[in-house]
This record gives C-alpha cells, sequence and structure tokens, in this order.
C-alpha cells in the first residue's frame, strides 16, 4: 500500500521556496509532470570562437578556487573574470 503525496505549499516568493526546500525531501510530495520540451536543431552557439590561452600554475589555481567558491565551472569563471576586468576598463 503506497503512503499519499503531499500537496506542494504555494510560496509567496522564490526565497520562501528555497528555504523550503533547503529543509524538506521531495520525496513524498505530488509532483505534476513535467510539459514536453522540444529543441531546435540549429542552435548556435552564443559564443562565437574559441581562444586558447596558456595560463601558469598560481593563475590556474587561483581561477579554480574562485569557481569552487561560486560553484560554477573554470572556464564560465575565467570568462566572468575577464569580462569584468574589461567592464572595469571601461572597453565593454
Amino acid at each position: 500500500m503506497s503512503k499519499k503525496k503531499l500537496p506542494i505549499p504555494d510560496f509567496k516568493s522564490v526565497q520562501e521556496e528555497a528555504d523550503f526546500w533547503d529543509t524538506h525531501d521531495t520525496v513524498g510530495y505530488q509532483w505534476e509532470p513535467a510539459p514536453e520540451v522540444k529543441f531546435s536543431k540549429n542552435l548556435k552557439s552564443i559564443y562565437q570562437k574559441v581562444v586558447p590561452i596558456r595560463l601558469d600554475e598560481k593563475t590556474i589555481n587561483a581561477v579554480k578556487k574562485v569557481a569552487k567558491e561560486k560553484g560554477i565551472g573554470i572556464s564560465t569563471t575565467a570568462r566572468m573574470l575577464i569580462r569584468e576586468r574589461l567592464h572595469e576598463l571601461k572597453i565593454i
């Protein structure tokens, strides 16, 4: 015999929902089926070029540390840091 599933509560904000799920397990809650999603076959990347760069070990470790702190990938972190610096220089 299966247990009755609980309805997912209505939340007043995204923060309230995040706080709820931080302290609750999703098992036992009644989920609606996810809608079917279709993707275009001709998606184009927003990034136009791949630019290989050489970095010394100290710089690589620093980028890895920032990536880990932010919970994002190393490449994403490197792009973010480059764009932030270019913005500071008022180039972009």
